[in-house]
């Protein structure tokens, strides 16, 4: 009777002992399920915040170029206050617009570097850049044609930003004999490698009448 106790008691054992691997293993494939499920959500969230930052800059970088170019055209025309609106060399009108995609105009700006308070501004897209040039010149020197505004430089950072689109129309504005210009500009850029396109546009009165 002992030995039958004792053998019983053993088999007990063996069957407690087999039973808390099987445990074990199916434990440890639960874990490694719920750890590949973690890594991939947060690898998918990583993705995600990438993106979108991704996306935020070019949309804070396309805002802030419009925003600056929406400044100086409603000073375009401005000559110190003397009463007149001056213009570019050859300019029809004080915002000259060339073929649909670009703009040029001169405003008067005190304290400029070497007295060139006449500032000279284009706007324009080049290939897939967006381009301004400017020219200072001072108030005794004859202003620049369009194509004479030299001294270029990007607004953007071409290593990954590139101008798909810029539009930029004009029309001149009478009332009471008085003329003034409303300028649209819409500009879509992207960044290829993250395949994120966005865009901006805004309407411009300008401010000073000719």
């Amino acid at each position: 009777m002992a030995m039958m106790r004792v053998k019983s008691v053993v088999v007990g054992l063996s069957k407690q002992q087999g039973t808390s691997l099987v445990e074990l293993m199916v434990a440890s494939v639960i874990g490694v399920f719920a750890i590949s499920i973690i890594g991939s959500v947060f690898i998918t969230g990583q993705r995600i915040a990438k993106d979108k930052g991704i996306e935020l800059l070019l949309l804070q970088n396309l805002t802030s170029t419009i925003q600056v170019m929406k400044e100086d055209i409603q000073r375009a025309g401005y000559d110190g206050s003397n009463g007149y609106s001056i213009k570019l060399s050859g300019a029809s009108n004080t915002i000259q617009v060339s073929g649909g995609a670009a703009v040029g105009f001169v405003y008067f700006r005190e304290g400029s570097s070497g007295n060139k308070n006449h500032r000279n501004i284009v706007y324009q897209k080049n290939g897939t850049k967006l381009q301004i040039c400017e020219k200072g010149t001072t108030v005794s020197e004859a202003f620049p044609t369009f194509e004479e505004v030299t001294g270029c430089y990007s607004l953007f950072d071409d290593t990954i930003m590139d101008v798909d689109e810029f539009n930029i129309t004009s029309r001149v504005l009478e009332q009471n004999s008085i003329k003034s210009t409303l300028t649209d500009i819409s500009i879509t850029a992207s960044i290829p490698t993250a395949a994120v396109t966005k865009s901006v546009s805004v309407s411009i009165k300008q401010r000073n009448w000719q």
